[in-house]
């Protein structure tokens, strides 16, 4: 049998858990919209350059594009993490490009 808790702090946090979570779940899915969307222009940069010839990979341009996030992040997110998650979403744009 469930002990009863006169400060109902124990709901209290549950609920303040699953009100915050739900917002995670809603930036979330706003993450994964915003990142199709970047991948579709990706993918019209990928029809140009097939139709010109130009490679796909661009160092110089993938360096430029964490440089200057790196210098908009104020955090908490680190550099690090930064680093790895847009190097990931930049891969991604490279396979869709890969897939003309």
């Amino acid at each position: 049998m469930k002990k009863s808790n006169p400060n109902n702090t124990t709901d209290d946090s549950n609920a303040d858990i699953l009100s915050l979570r739900s917002a995670i779940d809603k930036i979330d899915e706003k993450i994964l919209d915003l990142i199709n969307e970047r991948l579709l222009l990706a993918q019209q940069i990928g029809h140009i350059k097939k139709q010109r010839s130009i490679r796909i990979v661009d160092k110089d341009r993938e360096k430029e594009i964490i440089n200057r996030l790196a210098e908009r992040n104020k955090g908490p997110l680190g550099d690090d993490a930064l680093h790895h998650i847009f190097t990931a979403i930049i891969a991604g744009g490279r396979s869709v490009q890969r897939t003309l």
